[in-house]
């Protein structure tokens, strides 16, 4: 996830996120799948650990969205 005014998000034209959520058999397990799209001011792709920073903010997110979810089962009902 991009941070509005982080220095990752100062390099970046634009970028969109895709996240799919694929039941993986029995019981509450599952596959997440992130896809980001983004685009630099100046056209070159971002540093290794750039991207590394940018996947891990976007895992974060589902993480604590995951964590919320399961202490509370009835808002997703």
């Amino acid at each position: 996830m991009v941070v509005e005014g982080s220095a990752l998000a100062t390099q970046l034209k634009s970028h969109v996120s895709e996240v799919r959520v694929t039941p993986a058999g029995e019981g509450a397990s599952c596959v997440v799948s992130v896809t980001v799209e983004y685009e630099r001011l100046d056209g070159v792709p971002l540093a290794p650990e750039d991207q590394a920073k940018l996947m891990q903010g976007y895992l974060g997110l589902i993480k604590r969205v995951e964590e919320y979810l399961v202490a509370h089962p009835g808002e997703f009902a």
